[in-house]
């Protein structure tokens, strides 16, 4: 029976594309490195992170740095960012039906609390575990089923990247992709999610049919 649902924070309950994109864009022009416009950026969504970085002249070994450079910028627009249609509702609804709520993300776990400071979607959420490894959502899996004593199969990970779904299939959970976040639905389907959906309702959907099995 599944007991928690993971999910990932930047693309899939937030819509944090714009301050993502000018906190990438502001550490960018610093370095040197090339923008994400509205040019490049569909063509960036169907690209492996390694990918967009050699497009972009990010250095593989400065792209450690780099993400906590840009989550040192996202911090300054924070507030500015909401949930993604429906999000709300469906985080209400699962802890409604006695289900835990945890975000997992490589982004900052400051940057995420601020946001959730003083919203009532704070008291749906049950836990934060971040990390600054970009390929490290897989321990992160690991460390959420350590920490609540869970069976992989009382987990699923919600998530908008082919990452999302590699680092799930790595921990041995079920995993839902998202189309409305940063990936396209190509890349996502390259990876083999377990299901991919067009709106938050179905996230509960799958859970719900999940758990009748």
């Amino acid at each position: 029976m599944i007991t928690h649902v993971a999910f990932d924070f930047d693309g899939t309950l937030v819509d944090s594309a714009k301050v993502a994109i000018d906190s990438y864009n502001e550490i960018a022009e610093q370095n040197g490195y090339g923008k994400l416009t509205a040019d490049n950026l569909q063509g960036m969504r169907e690209l492996s992170i390694m990918e967009r970085c050699k497009a972009l002249g990010v250095p593989a070994y400065k792209l450690p740095a780099l993400i906590i450079q840009v989550g040192g910028a996202y911090r300054k627009g924070v507030h500015s960012i909401g949930f993604f249609e429906g999000i709300p509702e469906l985080l209400r609804e699962l802890k409604g039906r006695g289900l835990s709520n945890v975000i997992v993300s490589t982004n900052d776990e400051e940057n995420i609390r601020a946001f959730l400071e003083g919203k009532s979607e704070e008291a749906w959420v049950d836990d934060v575990i971040c990390s600054s490894r970009i390929f490290g959502k897989a321990q992160l899996l690991r460390k959420l089923m350590k920490r609540a004593r869970l069976e992989p199969h009382q987990l699923v990970y919600v998530g908008d990247e082919h990452r999302d779904i590699v680092a799930s299939k790595q921990a041995g959970v079920k995993v839902i992709a998202v189309r409305w976040g940063f990936d396209a639905e190509s890349r996502l389907l390259e990876a083999e999610p377990d299901a991919i959906v067009t709106h938050p309702a179905e996230v509960a959907d799958y859970l719900r049919r999940w758990s009748e099995m």
